[in-house]
């Protein structure tokens, strides 16, 4: 029943970021199960990181290692993972990413005299299409245009009126007022951006992603009883762990050795940085 789940997704580096690496021929051999392309490998492992989010690569193949070997893989990958993540190409991958997240600025607002000249060159637009109706119309049909037109030619004028509430300094000021609130909230988030995502540092992202880790795997009862109530289904005998979400489980069906040493890899990794 055991599957094997490590500090995510350590397992999609196993064949791109070994090159280089001296590993031992088992290891090596073990390494070389999980097919995956380098780039995949990258881009699953920035995606987690982002997320953050964590989940199982492989669960077949990963279900068959020994607790040993998965301690050895998750030691390995660990380290592999780490240099990734502190490379130039990781760098740039995030810079990019930060500037995709940056919030975007209001649009300036349109004050009385722009939106007074809009509406009068929409009204004149479609005065002219009114009136290009009506001369393709026979004329005993065109005097239903007429009522239409004038009105829009009295709409004209009143876009003038000083007694016209829509364009006012007053109007303006309400304008301003609401802008100028915008702008605060804009600032707010600009600032909460630099903080979340500072630029060429993405050391607070992968503290969240070690953090999270460490949260969710922290108090998992290892010992907890389960029964298989039909093949392939397996169930925890205490409805207290059965309610449980799927990472929790994962977690659970991951084994304390395995764990335990991503566990371990995570709060020497989160102490290191600054």
């Amino acid at each position: 029943m055991r599957k094997f789940f490590l500090l995510s997704p350590v397992l999609l580096l196993l064949f791109g970021f070994t090159a280089g690496h001296v590993v031992d021929a088992k290891l090596n051999s073990l390494l070389l199960q999980f097919k995956t392309s380098e780039e995949a490998a990258k881009s699953d492992i920035f995606h987690a990181v982002t997320g953050p989010s964590y989940f199982i690569p492989n669960v077949k193949t990963l279900k068959d290692l020994s607790a040993q070997d998965r301690v050895s893989i998750i030691q390995l990958m660990g380290k592999n993972i780490k240099e990734y993540l502190a490379s130039k190409e990781f760098l740039e991958k995030y810079n990019q990413y930060r500037e995709d997240k940056k919030p975007a600025a209001p649009e300036a607002p349109k004050y009385s005299a722009q939106l007074k000249d809009e509406h009068r060159e929409n009204l004149k637009k479609f005065i002219a299409e009114i009136e290009r109706s009506k001369s393709q119309v026979a004329n005993d049909q065109q005097a239903m245009f007429d009522d239409v037109i004038k009105g829009l030619h009295q709409q004209l004028k009143e876009i003038d009126d000083p007694k016209n509430t829509l364009y006012t300094p007053e109007m303006d000021s309400y304008i301003k007022q609401s802008y100028d609130m915008q702008m605060n909230e804009y600032a707010k988030s600009v600032a909460a951006w630099e903080n979340t995502y500072p630029g060429n540092n993405p050391n607070p992202m992968i503290k969240i992603w070690l953090t999270t880790f460490l949260e969710k795997s922290a108090g998992i009862n290892f010992d907890a009883k389960t029964t298989e109530i039909k093949p392939g289904t397996i169930k925890f005998i205490d409805q207290e762990y059965e309610r449980k979400d799927s990472q929790w489980k994962l977690y659970f069906r991951a084994g304390k050795e395995t764990v335990t040493a991503a566990r371990t890899f995570a709060q020497d990794w989160l102490g290191e940085i600054k």
